[in-house]
């Protein structure tokens, strides 16, 4: 992908008016390094792909196991893009990131000098009883915005715009064609050292009457 990321930036093949176009312009103003935009341009890609695919099939696994929550959506299809803060809190597509601490800090009392590297696991902050009040409910109604899975400042996650709508699109189009989701076996998860997925996701979605 790096590869591929390096070519789009040494030719320019970029669709005018893209995000790409949009950075190869502040590169060519001298806003930023061109350098940069192949790792920018696959901050872009990368998360519409593995972590968006990851939260679709947990978003997809709550709703079945939630009937009163899919019920809910049904209802209330404004709920959309909360829920996905919500997949995104109770199944954090990532598991951890590794980060070097800026300055002498304390984190939940413990004493952390410049240039340590910390460990940021975003299933244990997105279920942090300190913040969240019943923490592993699966609720589409709470305000789930204040979750990290996609991430925060300066390390927010770039592609979470393409991730959010992908996301939101799949659930606009089941919410409005599928009256009941099942689970017909036993979901597994994948081993991967970074991302939180599902290897398989054995599902019946019924059609609604006007689909079937």
């Amino acid at each position: 992908m790096m590869r591929f990321a390096r070519s789009v930036v040494r030719r320019g093949a970029v669709i005018p008016g893209s995000m790409g176009a949009d950075l190869l312009e502040k590169a060519e103003s001298g806003e930023m390094q061109r350098s940069e935009c192949p790792a920018l341009m696959i901050d872009y890609l990368a998360p519409s792909l593995d972590t968006t695919i990851s939260a679709i099939a947990s978003a997809l696994m709550l709703l079945a196991q939630h009937p009163d929550q899919w019920a809910a959506l049904k209802a209330d299809p404004s709920l959309i893009p909360n829920t996905v803060n919500e997949v995104v809190r109770l199944e954090s597509p990532l598991r951890a990131f590794a980060r070097y601490v800026e300055r002498d800090t304390e984190i939940g009392g413990v004493s952390v000098s410049a240039g340590s590297r910390v460990a940021v696991f975003y299933a244990s902050a997105n279920r942090d009883e300190r913040v969240w009040d019943d923490p592993t409910a699966f609720d589409v109604t709470r305000d789930a915005a204040a979750q990290l899975g996609f991430g925060q400042g300066a390390h927010g996650c770039a592609g979470q715009g393409l991730a959010r709508l992908e996301t939101q699109s799949i659930l606009r189009s089941i919410v409005s064609r599928v009256d009941l989701i099942e689970i017909t076996g036993e979901p597994t998860w994948g081993l991967n050292n970074i991302i939180h997925k599902l290897d398989h996701l054995p599902l019946r979605l019924t059609a609604s009457g006007k689909d079937q």
